[in-house]
């Protein structure tokens, strides 16, 4: 028989199952044990090395999802309530700020270690930078002595076999001032004059010596293994504004100008830089990434007076040769081979059998000078110099000036579509024009003409240049302003009172003439036989035909002196 359950035992177990279903139903979803595991998202963390360790973030629970705090039991006694507004727009941009700032983070940190090496070039290089006033005296108007400032830059250097202190800088700088009117300021306030100056006129450079050996030293580098594209540092005062740092690159080597060609300058090699470089940076570094002085700042090309991208530099290892020589010498001993040069036209080389147009033409071999006794001739166009091959005639015309005078040098010469070598020795090059007292050391009839707009070139303002004197009879000849040389011109000119012949005063940048002729030249003869007026150098200059050339016999003035140059003309 079956007995029937107690009455108050069922009800129990009716009110206990419903108790359970309430319970379950408010605690949530069935939890399935191998569901997968809910979805992070991760980000970057900016502080982790390399940005590879993840920070885990909960991911954001679906829109559509409701909280357990306001959801009911299905079918229960209270409707679910879901906040659908959407967050609003300020906090949308906000976030999407953050995480630009984050992307950022993390991007600069795979360039930190190139940001920091500029920072460290320019913290290492500074000290051994200086800002240079130098007091100059000029003529005025009144015939009275005005005197003014042109500032510039210099970088602190090591004598290699002393401890010695010197400041290496531009010669226009500090071109016709004493010591005493030379205000060297150091990069840690205190101001200096130099004991001694040294200047080299033909390479634009100066050495300064400090006096002491304990001033922060620039190291020097290796200008010759500076390639194109190499990063650079350009350290100076431009327009007087003392610890500037500009940066940029080597856009091109073995640049040569010719409107300092004019002024004189004749060692050209320069880097070329779009590191910003205006007036007040002449003289100061360009250095590479290591700190190391590679150049020293010079010229800039600018329509407009400032820089435009477009820098000069002299190579710091022509630098180190002119002031070894200086300091070893006082004084810069160039060699020479005895020859004149020209640049290597593309026509010219195709016509000759060479691929390409490198290397300098001889034009003339002048007689007793070391390549006439080496066997070079007219013709010959010069590809190598002690194993260095020759780009341009500049380049030839550095390796020669630096080569070691009485030494022998290997030449390799193209004669009749074939190379040939001849043993040159080096001869020193003020004894070699000394020989030739009539005769230019380098033809300029094969330079291109410069093409108007040209005439860019900058250097810091001169004004110490001698004041034109007025004339009531000036003459122009083939863009070329001339007047007859009196006592008050000579003067001007710094020439003696008895000094004859007509005076270049201006010229214009598109005259055919501009690459020959400079501004206070002074022609004292045509074809031997001198200028007796204006009208007749007039018409020389005016001649066109290139089959009769004419030769003048000027002065020019290089640095403080006047050298005789012989220049033909067209």
């Amino acid at each position: 028989m079956t007995r029937n359950p107690h009455p108050v035992l069922l009800l129990g177990i009716l009110a206990i199952g419903v108790v359970l279903g309430i319970v379950v139903d408010r605690s949530g979803p069935t939890v399935i044990a191998d569901s997968a595991p809910p979805v992070v998202n991760q980000i970057p963390n900016p502080a982790a090395k390399n940005g590879t360790e993840p920070v885990t973030k909960p991911a954001a629970a679906p829109r559509d999802t409701v909280s357990p705090k306001n959801e009911t039991a299905s079918g229960g006694l209270f409707a679910p309530k879901i906040d659908a507004s959407p967050p609003p727009r300020s906090a949308i941009a906000i976030d999407a700020t953050e995480a630009r700032y984050q992307e950022l983070d993390r991007n600069f940190e795979l360039f930190q270690h190139i940001n920091h090496t500029f920072e460290l070039v320019a913290k290492t290089v500074a000290p051994a930078v200086v800002h240079i006033v130098a007091r100059k005296t000029r003529d005025g108007e009144d015939k009275q002595l005005r005197r003014y400032e042109e500032t510039g830059s210099g970088v602190v250097v090591a004598d290699g076999a002393k401890s010695n202190r010197y400041v290496l800088t531009n010669n226009h700088v500090i071109e016709g001032t004493s010591p005493s009117e030379i205000y060297i300021h150091l990069h840690d306030g205190r101001v200096m004059h130099p004991t001694r100056v040294w200047t080299d006129a033909k390479a634009d450079i100066a050495v300064l010596d400090m006096g002491t050996t304990d001033l922060t030293a620039a190291r020097l580098g290796d200008s010759d293994s500076s390639a194109v594209g190499t990063w650079v540092l350009a350290l100076g005062s431009p327009f007087g504004l003392t610890h500037s740092v500009s940066h940029g690159i080597i856009s091109a080597r073995g640049r040569h100008e010719e409107e300092l060609q004019a002024d004189g300058v004749e060692n050209q090699d320069f880097l070329q830089t779009d590191a910003a470089i205006n007036p007040g940076n002449s003289g100061g570094p360009l250095v590479n990434l290591k700190g190391e002085v590679i150049g020293i700042n010079t010229a800039i090309a600018s329509n407009g007076g400032g820089s435009e991208g477009v820098g000069f530099s002299i190579p710091i290892n022509l630098a180190k040769w002119i002031m070894r020589q200086l300091l070893k010498n006082g004084k810069v001993s160039r060699g020479a081979m005895g020859v004149d040069l020209a640049d290597l036209k593309p026509e010219t080389a195709d016509e000759l059998g060479l691929k390409r147009p490198r290397g300098a033409k001889v034009l003339a071999v002048h007689p007793d000078s070391p390549a006439s006794a080496a066997g070079i001739e007219p013709g010959d166009v010069i590809l190598r110099f002690n194993g260095s091959e020759i780009s341009d005639l500049n380049h030839l015309i550095n390796l020669v000036s630096m080569a070691p005078i009485g030494a022998k040098a290997a030449v390799v010469v193209w004669r009749n579509r074939r190379s040939v070598e001849i043993a040159v020795v080096v001869a020193d090059r003020e004894t070699v024009l000394a020989r030739l007292p009539e005769t230019v050391d380098r033809k300029l009839a094969d330079r291109p003409v410069p093409i108007p707009g040209e005439g860019t070139l900058r250097r810091p303002r001169k004004p110490g240049a001698p004041a034109l004197p007025k004339s009531s009879s000036p003459r122009e000849a083939n863009g070329v302003e001339l007047q007859s040389i009196d006592t008050a011109w000579a003067r001007k000119l710094g020439l003696p009172d008895s000094t004859q012949g007509v005076a270049i005063v201006s010229i214009k940048p598109a005259s055919p003439l501009a690459i020959r002729l400079k501004s206070f030249d002074v022609v004292e003869s045509i074809d031997d036989k001198p200028v007796r007026s204006v009208e007749e150098l007039a018409r020389a200059l005016e001649q066109t035909d290139p089959s009769n050339p004419r030769r003048l016999t000027l002065k020019r003035k290089i640095g403080e002196s006047y050298e005789k140059r012989v220049i033909p003309i067209p």
